[in-house]
């Protein structure tokens, strides 16, 4: 039996090589590489928002109540349409904000446009960083109605364009002509997507 191989042996190695085989198969299958594709949300979001970022201002360690009013301050200086002294009480402050935010859940279109407005109004406000920039361009054609606004190119019109033209339609003129509630909604909703980062 001296250098023979028998069937026996034969046998033995041809099923050691049937195993190793599978085994390299299944090694190979098993670690494959696996891509997902999709989209995650981080962190950043913090930094500014939407209505409900601002009206739970104090429960995020973003802003404190002085740099937010300071905000306040800016944009009522600056808006026709933002911010009134609701409160009575001589000051532009966290309480009128609320109060404007609030009302985003009422029953008009202008209360809710006024809140939509407002927090973008702050998100340009951010610091260091604006969260809207006034320089960056925007494509609201996507906004069923864009057209109210009026800009010569809504395809890439600036933030600063877009809150001119809100701007200009604060009602003026004897007696003052003030947007219908479709009006509103397409300027409620033209904010909405820029607090949202969708436009």
């Amino acid at each position: 039996m001296k250098g023979k191989f028998s069937k026996l042996g034969f046998i033995c190695c041809l099923a050691l090589l049937i195993c190793l085989a599978g085994m390299g198969v299944g090694y190979a299958h098993w670690s494959d590489t696996v891509t997902i594709e999709g989209t995650i949300t981080t962190g950043e979001w913090d930094c500014g928002g939407t209505i409900g970022f601002w009206k739970n201002w104090n429960s995020h360690n973003n802003y404190t109540q002085s740099q937010i009013e300071g905000w306040l301050v800016s944009v009522n200086a600056t808006s026709a349409w933002l911010v009134p002294d609701m409160d009575g009480d001589d000051d532009i402050d966290i309480e009128n904000m609320e109060l404007i935010l609030e009302g985003a859940r009422g029953s008009t279109m202008e209360e809710k446009f006024l809140g939509h407005y407002l927090a973008t109004r702050l998100n340009m406000e951010t610091e260091p960083l604006p969260r809207l920039n006034p320089d960056n361009e925007h494509d609201i054609t996507t906004i069923k109605g864009y057209e109210y606004l009026g800009l010569a190119n809504p395809s890439s019109a600036t933030l600063s364009e877009i809150v001119a033209a809100i701007e200009g339609k604060y009602p003026s003129g004897s007696p003052p002509q003030e947007p219908t509630d479709k009006q509103f909604e397409i300027m409620k909703n033209i904010c909405d997507a820029l607090n949202n980062l969708e436009i």
